[in-house]
């Protein structure tokens, strides 16, 4: 392959695993680790963007094919996609540029034969402007789903809770590239800000007065990482955790604990167990608390069934699995893999979730649910559903909702309920 090639050749790589079913950023770990640090930036943000705009960038190719129904191999189409998200959306590649690498990358994954229809595509795209037509909010759907690259499905179900206007501020918050934020937990937060400044590091307050925010950059190479200083946690999580008010010194169920943020926070002042269902998950929480030097207690459990008696706890944390609608714009494969059916199957098992952590919660111990998601049959009409069937259980706090866009950073759900009987 040409020179240059590499990050292109990375890119393709990881849009094809995110095909396969590898989340994002499991893809991109399998894929970068060998490149030099320009170009595994160049490929991380391609694939991304890729992701991201898919929507608006096969608009643009389908309008520039001499066939437009013709069906692409999949690798073929990928490659489309990141010679027009180069064209269309990094100021910093010239055109030329773009269709070459991408017409060698298509020689190489797909044959001589291929490069042929991706030199016509992409020059015919590298002298067009793009032109984006909206008809207004009759056709909301639509023109939303394709501007701001998202399913019609989910910009229906967001149309129809939020409204036009909230619903286009949404997505667009998930097109944007969102910062690092790291939170203080060995270090204070003014040493962890001098220490990243002196190693040349920009640095501001991340939203909702939560940790640190930083562009993109390996978290292992920070100051503070080693030493066990900071922890990777978004602005919303901590604000969630700020909302649980867990008494200091209780004995805490972190129920769905793996990756271990929540639970090096809780374990400042609690005394901690830590379940995961996975053995490796429960390994990186394990690696992650290490770090910290955060104390807890360490199991593989499915929170379904506890691994405690009742009583043995004061409280539970219950961070549950989600649909995640809160954190797209962390995850930019996370808008396809989603689906109604999904989100349905997420509920049934949340609410699972809830019925057998709740059963150990003792009188007067606390329950706290937290989502990172946005639908309310993952939020509060889980929580109504779950009081409907237990009446020893009541709201000790008005729910939490965080609305990215109001927010600044991630979105999520808090809800509060005491044992009472």
């Amino acid at each position: 392959m040409g020179v240059g090639t590499e990050p292109r050749e990375a890119a393709l790589e990881i849009l094809r695993a995110v095909r396969g079913g590898a989340p994002f950023d499991r893809a991109l770990d399998g894929v970068v680790p060998g490149l030099c640090e320009p170009d595994r930036k160049l490929a991380h943000e391609i694939a991304a963007g890729v992701l991201r705009e898919r929507s608006r960038l096969d608009r643009r190719i389908q309008s520039a094919l001499s066939n437009p129904g013709k069906r692409l191999q999949p690798d073929l189409g990928d490659i489309l996609r990141i010679g027009t998200y180069q064209i269309t959306c990094l100021d910093r590649v010239p055109a030329y540029a773009a269709v070459q690498s991408a017409v060698e990358l298509a020689k190489s994954a797909c044959g001589p034969h291929s490069a042929p229809l991706v030199n016509a595509v992409l020059r015919r795209l590298s002298r067009e402007d793009e032109r984006v037509t909206a008809s207004g909010p009759d056709d909301a759907v639509t023109d939303l789903a394709a501007e701001y690259s998202h399913p019609e499905w989910l910009v229906a179900r967001w149309l129809d809770r939020f409204g036009f206007e909230r619903t286009k501020a949404l997505l667009h918050h998930n097109n944007r590239v969102p910062p690092l934020v790291i939170q203080p937990i060995g270090w204070e937060v003014d040493r962890l800000r001098h220490e990243l400044r002196a190693a040349q590091i920009a640095v501001e307050d991340a939203p909702m007065g939560h940790g640190l925010a930083l562009q993109k950059c390996r978290i292992r190479d920070l100051p503070g990482f080693a030493e066990g200083g900071f922890i990777v946690q978004a602005p919303a999580q901590r604000e969630l955790l700020t909302y649980a008010a867990l008494p200091p010194g209780s004995r805490v169920w972190d129920a769905c604990a793996a990756p271990g943020g929540k639970a090096a926070v809780l374990a400042r002042d609690s005394v901690v167990l830590a379940s995961d269902r996975s053995h490796v998950r429960l390994r990186r929480l394990e690696e992650n608390l290490a770090r910290v030097a955060a104390r807890a207690h360490l199991a593989v459990a499915d929170a379904r069934h506890p691994p405690i008696p009742s009583g043995a706890i004061d409280a539970a944390v219950v961070d549950a699995p989600c649909s995640a609608t809160g954190t797209i714009n962390k995850h930019p494969d996370a808008r396809w893999r989603l689906s109604p059916r999904r989100i349905d199957r997420l509920a049934k098992l949340q609410g699972e979730l809830l019925e057998g952590v709740g059963s150990v919660i003792p009188v007067g111990g606390l329950l706290v649910y937290l989502t990172c998601s946005l639908e309310p049959e993952e939020n509060d009409a889980q929580i109504d559903a779950f009081l409907d069937r237990h009446a020893e259980y009541r709201r000790d706090a008005d729910d939490l909702f965080i609305f990215p866009v109001d927010s600044g950073a991630d979105g999520g759900f808090g809800a509060r309920l005491r044992r009472i009987a």
